[in-house]
């Protein structure tokens, strides 16, 4: 049973079509309630398929709320996939930042993925799996504007280094997919000249698909994973090579 949050995102779609395709039971965390299809399409391959409401930066209470929510319905976590993610681009010695959007990124790509670690770690099965969405930007910033943004980056990689000792007594592996530019984000408030600049810095010069982070996930959060944990696996193009 997979718990994934940002479900409707291109990535999100990606993944739980995935995991549905798998035989997947699916617990998708949305901040509102998807398409009747959607949901269907999913529940074709014969998995269950039950959407729970998040908010986009849940907390320590809401996140536990989420676990329990989802235990109820579907009877265990054995897979989480962490994809929360808000980017906002700004110079730091920019006197307009906007300060609200920066601690609103702060808590999104940071204190919720955090807090919904935590909380689903407590419930989740022996030999569990936990896989979080991160950014290449995290080892290496080559653009401007985006300081902040690489900085909840690399806290997510460090906190899920630290949290891959916490739970390897009990077998659950905890890794991140860091990703480059994918072609999605060009539809999702990222500016073209940014992408345009990601994509000339990466070795295969070209836009990543959100299949390819998709199959980055599965297999992370598949058996053949199973002696990889405090991890990070680049789907970036070559970003970082």
């Amino acid at each position: 049973m997979a718990l994934v949050t940002r479900a409707s995102s291109d990535i999100g779609v990606a993944t739980v079509q995935a995991l549905a395709q798998s035989g997947a039971d699916l617990a998708l965390a949305l901040e509102s309630e998807p398409p009747p299809h959607f949901i269907e399409s999913l529940r074709s391959y014969g998995g269950r398929v039950v959407w729970f409401p998040i908010t986009g930066s849940p907390n320590g209470v809401q996140a536990a709320q989420l676990v329990r929510s989802v235990v109820a319905a579907l009877g265990r976590i054995d897979v989480l996939v962490a994809n929360t993610i808000r980017r906002v681009e700004g110079q730091i010695d920019d006197e307009d930042v906007d300060e609200d959007a920066l601690d609103e990124q702060m808590a999104t790509d940071v204190r919720s993925v955090i807090a919904l670690i935590k909380a689903t770690s407590k419930s989740m099965s022996d030999g569990g799996r936990v896989v979080a969405l991160g950014s290449s930007l995290a080892d290496r910033v080559g653009t401007p504007g985006l300081a902040d943004f690489a900085a909840t980056r690399a806290a997510i990689a460090a906190f899920c280094r630290g949290a891959a000792h916490d739970l390897a007594p009990r077998g659950i592996t905890v890794n991140v997919v860091q990703i480059g530019a994918i072609e999605s984000q060009a539809d999702h408030g990222l500016s073209r000249e940014m992408l345009a600049a990601e994509r000339e810095a990466n070795v295969l010069r070209r836009l990543g698909k959100p299949s390819e982070v998709a199959d980055a996930i599965m297999f992370l959060a598949g058996p053949g994973a199973a002696f990889i944990t405090g991890s990070v696996l680049n789907v970036d193009g070559g970003y970082n090579a």
